[in-house]
């Protein structure tokens, strides 16, 4: 098989969702969560997949990372100035952009010190999962 010939794209949609994984991240401090031989530590459910994922686009400044599409991450840095109305539709958009997130609802979201204390009920297409974070502005 010649390898210019595999779509990436088709071999990440022929993964059943339910045995999808990533890294766990740190995305307060920036960096991966490792264990104690160093090595990166994976989500070991399809909820902890989930939220991980909506960590990830969440943490990720909507334009700021060429790699990514403009349908990817939120627009975090304007938050302070909009209305509460506008930044869960905000986040609420961004997860839903996501292939394998069918539907995001932000149940509560209180703005506190320097940052935004949300919880998120996340559908996905094996799975639901709730998000509760403080998210930095």
């Amino acid at each position: 098989m010649d390898l210019e010939e595999v779509d990436v794209t088709d071999l990440v949609d022929n993964i059943p969702s339910a045995s999808k994984w990533t890294y766990k991240m740190d995305y307060r401090n920036r960096r991966a969560v490792l264990d104690e031989a160093g090595r990166p530590i994976r989500t070991t459910s399809y909820e902890e997949f989930l939220v991980e994922t909506a960590m990830k686009i969440i943490w990720t400044e909507r334009f700021q990372y060429v790699v990514y599409g403009a349908d990817i991450g939120v627009e975090k840095s304007e938050w302070p100035g909009w209305e509460d109305t506008e930044i869960i539709r905000d986040i609420e958009e961004a997860l839903t952009a996501h292939p394998e997130i069918e539907q995001a609802e932000v149940i509560s979201m209180t703005r506190v010190d320097r940052g935004t204390d949300i919880t998120i009920q996340i559908t996905g297409l094996a799975g639901a999962a709730e998000l509760n974070e403080v998210i930095d502005t």
